[in-house]
């Protein structure tokens, strides 16, 4: 279960327009969200100076809702690009500092 003041950062970002009764599925997106951060940062807590990727992780996931799986779509003239990690947080969490002994695949050469 995710902590719940990630919950209420999360909440913060969307005032009232969270629709009723999605608190589990907000918990649900906080929860992948530490996955993905712990995966690769390859440590079993998230620190907290993380917590705002978090949660951010979380925001475009709520987002994405209904597109899962998608990774681009075209409708009128309009098309839209969807990115699960932007390349900005993605170099964040990668040269975030490592549990000793954590070895990602792109440290090998």
């Amino acid at each position: 279960m995710a902590d719940h003041r990630l919950y209420d950062k999360f909440v913060s970002r969307f005032g009232e327009t969270i629709q009723e009764g999605r608190e589990g599925y907000i918990n649900s997106l906080l929860c992948e969200a530490e996955d993905k951060v712990l995966d690769i940062t390859g440590r079993i807590e998230v620190p907290a100076q993380l917590d705002s990727l978090v949660v951010k992780l979380a925001v475009i996931a709520y987002n994405k809702t209904g597109s899962e799986g998608e990774s681009s779509r075209s409708e009128g003239g309009i098309s839209r690009a969807f990115d699960d990690l932007p390349e900005d947080d993605k170099a964040r969490l990668v040269n975030y500092p490592r549990k000793v002994g954590v070895i990602h695949a792109a440290d090998e050469t």
